[in-house]
């Protein structure tokens, strides 16, 4: 009678339970600490390191990505402090306005002094002009006036030549902002030349509370196409 072959040992089963043992038990390491330095583990450069070395550089490597996380929410937390503080003086600028003008040039002048906006326009429509469905000043920008909400990212050709005219070469993204009021509807564009400035994924929270502001200003000092 031939010798039956040994059954091949069931390492995913082994392991299972090996995993379940060390759950169970977690003080097991520190009842055998020996066990410890005698594991080696592959490192992803092809040598060896015992468990305690590699624990060590895991402990280091989440260290360095809280670290890294943390510095991320400090420069976030400053940049927020820094565009309040913009939005502010704006507020306080614009309050100070007496007439139209004043408004449209303190903005301008604000947004890219303070902004660091490269380009500023702003287009404003009469009651009449915003009712009439074949204006084709409004063509591609009703659907976003009856959004309210802004726009930010890359926009055709035509739109841009429309809104920054020979600006409109050099304006890789552009954030565009509703201006809404009593008798009052427009659209305020800032360009800029860099792609990655305005994007659709991008916050649009302080551009909401700019158009607002900008907005009750305008309503307050004239009713433009009356």
């Amino acid at each position: 009678m031939s010798p039956q072959p040994e059954p091949k040992p069931d390492y995913p089963q082994m392991e299972q339970n090996l995993i379940a043992f060390l759950t169970e038990h977690p003080d097991f390491f520190d009842r055998n600490p020996d066990l410890l330095s005698k594991l080696e583990l592959p490192h992803s450069n092809g040598s060896a390191v015992s468990l305690i070395e590699r624990q060590v550089a895991t402990l280091r490597e989440q260290a360095e990505q809280s670290q890294r996380k943390l510095e991320e929410f400090v420069a976030i937390a400053r940049e927020n402090e820094l565009l309040n503080e913009r939005l502010h003086h704006l507020t306080v600028k614009l309050i100070e306005c007496c007439d139209f003008d004043e408004v449209i040039n303190t903005l301008q002048d604000l947004l890219h002094d303070d902004f660091r906006a490269e380009a500023v326009e702003l287009h404003l429509y009469s009651a009449s002009e915003a009712e009439h469905l074949t204006n084709p000043d409004l063509d591609g920008f009703r659907d976003f006036l009856d959004t309210n909400k802004p726009r930010c990212g890359r926009l055709p050709h035509g739109q841009l030549k429309y809104l920054f005219g020979p600006q409109a070469e050099d304006i890789a993204s552009t954030a565009l902002i509703p201006i809404k009021g009593e008798g009052l509807l427009g659209v305020l564009a800032i360009g800029s030349h860099s792609e990655h400035r305005f994007h659709p994924g991008m916050g649009t929270d302080y551009l909401i509370r700019l158009g607002e502001i900008v907005s009750k200003t305008l309503e307050v000092v004239s009713e433009p196409g009356s």
